[in-house]
């Protein structure tokens, strides 16, 4: 019988007793073992293999959104991007796992001639149907590193956000982004922060989205930092980021009362007609699909005052938000 596990990114042997909490996921009710690499420091999960099917089958509400409408606000991985990334460095670009595509949007905005893939069809006929791009594909990377190879393509910049987290084979998943770079290329992307606020009590709490078989790894900045430079990249910078001021108050109130979210469904549900857009769209959003102005007013209102009364409570953590954000974001050079 084995008694060793590998690490996925730098392949040390581990004790398969090792493990350091065992978590049942409600999704498919598969027992999952959770190690911690001592050379590397990479947390991942064993059994480590990604089921394609779990995001078009909607679990969580981000992948309707993926599959109703291109965003269009930036999110805080994103800004980073065109904070940090060299203004003067432009050219072919690849987005892998760009689901709703509002990164590619603006990134084509910015000046890049852009390319996507995301193995969610139902994101990618999303992205074609409302960007008008040709140059969007539904396959995984595997795929189309061999259909690049077939049609002699190399990449300038790739970016992945929120994907690398994903991956049941990372190390190998990085070796075919380098295999799609130019000389001199860039990546780019972000993945959860594992000591970000509230993970443990709020997110690993109340939510399973960082646990598999959605989140196959967890990363800290060091961690990060040796993931890439062990697969051969140079000139790594990783950035912690800011913690949003907006995501305070539903932390808080999560923290406080627990997760509500149901309830406040129901509410936006009342609004929208529709559970499903009640899902997708934010409070601020909800005139956009809505036109039952008084009951959009009113959750409007209900928000800020809680927003209001949560104040006291959030106002402690304000020194806290600085480095301790959701994401790190990072770029290097192959």
């Amino acid at each position: 019988m084995e008694e060793k596990t590998k690490c996925p990114i730098c392949e040390v042997d581990i004790e398969k007793d090792g493990f350091k909490e065992i978590y049942i996921s409600p999704y498919n009710n598969q027992e999952y073992k959770r190690y911690e690499c001592p050379n590397c420091d990479v947390h991942f999960w064993r059994p480590l293999k990604i089921i394609p099917e779990f995001y078009e089958s909607e679990v969580f509400e981000s992948y309707i959104a993926f599959h109703e409408v291109v965003g269009t606000r930036q999110n805080e991985n994103h800004k980073a991007f065109f904070k940090y990334f060299p203004s003067n460095v432009r050219g072919r670009l690849l987005d892998v796992g760009c689901g709703d595509g509002r990164f590619i949007k603006h990134a084509k905005e910015a000046g890049f001639e852009v390319w996507g893939i995301d193995f969610d069809k139902k994101s990618v006929e999303n992205v074609k149907r409302n960007l008008g791009l040709d140059t969007v594909f539904a396959m995984n990377l595997e795929e189309f590193y061999e259909y690049a190879k077939a049609k002699n393509l190399k990449f300038d910049v790739i970016t992945f956000f929120e994907v690398l987290e994903h991956q049941d084979k990372p190390r190998e998943f990085l070796e075919m982004v380098k295999g799609l770079l130019k000389e001199g290329g860039y990546i780019a992307g972000s993945v959860p922060n594992r000591e970000r606020l509230f993970a443990k009590e709020v997110d690993w709490k109340y939510f399973h989205g960082d646990h598999p078989p959605h989140h196959l790894l967890r990363f800290s900045k060091s961690a990060l930092e040796k993931a890439l430079k062990l697969i051969g990249f140079s000139d790594v910078e990783v950035y912690k980021l800011k913690f949003p001021f907006k995501e305070l108050p539903p932390y808080i109130e999560k923290k406080i009362f627990g997760n509500i979210d149901g309830f406040k469904v129901k509410l936006k549900t009342l609004a929208v007609g529709s559970e499903r857009k009640a899902r997708v769209y934010a409070v601020e959003d909800l005139g956009k699909v809505s036109d039952k102005k008084v009951a959009v007013a009113f959750l409007k209102a209900l928000k800020l005052g809680r927003n209001i009364v949560l104040m006291p409570f959030v106002l402690p953590y304000l020194g806290k938000i600085r480095e301790n954000g959701i994401n790190l974001y990072f770029q290097a050079r192959v």
